[in-house]
């Protein structure tokens, strides 16, 4: 079996609560040691590292990875971006939550822009979490934003 080890993390919206006009933003929850914080139905990278015999993952080189790999990697990336830019998870090189609304529109417009080139390559299920997941940092960076 092979393995990716991960240098981000992952931090994403709790799992199974509502955005909206009638409800406060949603907050993302810390990454857990396990998971990175990544929710489980969301597509992952394919598995591109051997594990040795001692059965540690090994790092991976980005250049490595599949182009498919990269840009689902790049969605993750660009979906914490988001969340730190509308103030809702801290920075994790200052711990401190920095609240800065056009990081966050261009966080999000690169993800919609990412989406549609991988929209095709990925499966039903992690696709429709995928698009849940725009719609929440979409929602979202307008209650922020206040309008």
């Amino acid at each position: 079996m092979t393995e990716v080890s991960a240098v981000t993390e992952q931090q994403g919206p709790p799992p199974g609560e509502e955005s909206g006009a009638a409800g406060a933003a949603r907050e993302p929850e810390a990454p857990s040691q396990e998971g990175g914080g990544a929710e489980p139905s969301r597509a992952e990278p394919d598995q591109s590292a051997t594990k040795p015999e001692g059965g540690e993952a090994q790092a991976v080189p980005l250049p490595a990875l599949h182009t498919h790999d990269l840009l689902v990697l790049m969605l993750s990336i660009l979906e914490v971006k988001a969340w730190q830019g509308m103030g809702l998870v801290p920075n994790p090189l200052t711990n401190k939550v920095e609240k800065n609304m056009e990081e966050a529109r261009l966080a999000i417009d690169a993800y919609a822009a990412t989406f549609e080139v991988v929209r095709v390559r990925v499966e039903e299920r992690p696709r429709r979490d995928m698009e849940t997941l725009l719609t929440t940092l979409r929602l979202n960076f307008v209650e922020k934003s206040g309008g």
